[in-house]
């Protein structure tokens, strides 16, 4: 396939929340390459748009992508009269009318036909003053950006709007931004607040969440016993019963059943039962927080060990995992990072990263950090840093990563 039609595409998402804390949507966030090389050629951007739009979705599929879910996609107006949203289909797609739109008066009767043919659509960025405006009597959602919209504009818009649209609050970081947004009405929240801790202080630990802290502290203390990790694995119920769920699965395809975590940890090795292991006291230790931070962290683990793989960490790659897995504690403790490892018997250089500190490991971490957000100029200057890194990597990295967090997921036998 020629490649000059089909470039490799960067693609991320960005759930979109409800009140509790389940994932609603997706945000598609997306680009060609991490290189701006368009030239000043008339439509040449929204062509390219076309090309990613499409093989995005070809290339990582919609349930790799929103786990079932819909997703919102950005759309200019010129993509919206050149037909692409039809392209994808109503049941899946959430139309996002772009606000710097040129032409709306243009546009109206196209998101007028969409509306008819049963596609959603969102107003982004939505203001007082927004070009938007025209297409109220056609959208479902208005997203409110919380970043660029003064406290009291938010105010009067919610006063204006809610009843008749499904509000979304765009940019909550904060639990404070939160409790605002839902105080005044909002539906839907996005962005990175359930991945950040509510309060970091010496509060105490919630004493379930202490004892799945010490069950991987006794994991990480049996250096190479797999016997200690199997009595410390069947020390708590909760945790082995999950474990088994997760073996017997089709995620791991085993042919016979396996009726006990001795005969999991022959299977897995030392390793692969510590790892697994970790990952399902992590997910039992999460259970009162939005089920998009534990796929966050899967993501992560999984996103941080294959491209430990490929940038000459091959015998580090169960690190790196661990790394990415552990790199979202704080927000489900609630405490600093470096009060919750200090007694974690982890590596040094596992510990460096994960407090942001200089390790083989940072730098990977610091590449899932910037494509889950789509933060694409950070990304393109961390990449010439790994060195055996090519650009096209990333996408296919960051596709079975998605892949690998929601099969586990789903096998948990957790629901959203």
């Amino acid at each position: 396939m020629d490649n000059t039609y089909f470039p490799r595409v960067y693609v991320a998402r960005q759930p979109i929340l409800d009140e509790r804390g389940r994932t609603h949507a997706y945000e598609l966030l997306y680009r060609q390459s991490l290189e701006n090389f368009f030239v000043p050629e008339e439509n040449r951007e929204d062509i390219a748009s076309k090309r990613v739009l499409v093989h995005a979705f070809l290339n990582f599929g919609l349930e790799n992508i929103a786990f079932g879910r819909r997703v919102f996609v950005n759309f200019t107006g010129e993509l919206l009269k050149a037909g692409i949203p039809y392209l994808l289909p109503p049941q899946k797609l959430v139309i996002e009318v772009l606000e710097r739109i040129s032409d709306p008066d243009e546009v109206r009767p196209v998101v007028r036909e969409l509306k008819k043919r049963g596609y959603l659509i969102a107003l982004d960025d939505f203001r007082e003053d927004s070009p938007l405006k025209i297409f109220l009597p056609y959208a479902d959602y208005v997203k409110i950006d919380f970043r660029i919209t003064p406290s009291e504009e938010i105010k009067r818009l919610c006063e204006e709007l809610r009843g008749d649209f499904r509000l979304v609050a765009e940019k909550i970081e904060t639990q404070e931004e939160l409790e605002e947004a839902r105080s005044l009405g909002f539906t839907y929240f996005q962005g990175f607040f359930f991945a950040r801790p509510k309060i970091l202080s010496s509060q105490e630990i919630p004493v379930l969440k202490i004892h799945y802290l010490r069950l991987i502290k006794f994991l990480y203390s049996a250096r190479d016993n797999l016997e200690e990790v199997i009595e410390v694995i069947n020390s708590d119920p909760a945790l082995a019963l999950k474990l088994l769920k997760y073996i017997n699965s089709a995620f791991f395809g085993f042919v016979t059943k396996i009726h006990s975590v001795r005969h999991a940890g022959v299977l897995l090795g030392y390793q692969g039962l510590r790892k697994w292991a970790s990952l399902v006291a992590l997910h039992l230790m999460a259970a009162d927080r939005p089920p998009e931070l534990i796929i966050n962290s899967m993501v992560r683990a999984r996103f941080m060990e294959l491209l430990a793989r490929r940038v000459g960490l091959e015998e580090r790659a169960d690190d790196a995992f661990i790394v990415g897995l552990f790199s979202l504690l704080e927000a489900m403790v609630d405490q600093p990072m470096h009060a919750i490892i200090a007694d974690l018997p982890l590596e040094d250089d596992v510990k460096a990263a994960l407090l942001g500190r200089d390790s083989p490991f940072t730098p990977l971490l610091s590449v899932i950090r910037a494509y889950e957000s789509g933060q694409w100029e950070i990304l393109k200057n961390l990449v010439p840093k790994l060195n055996l890194l090519s650009n096209n990597t990333l996408p296919e990295i960051y596709a079975e990563a998605l892949s690998f967090a929601h099969q586990a997921f789903s096998t948990g036998g957790s629901s959203q």
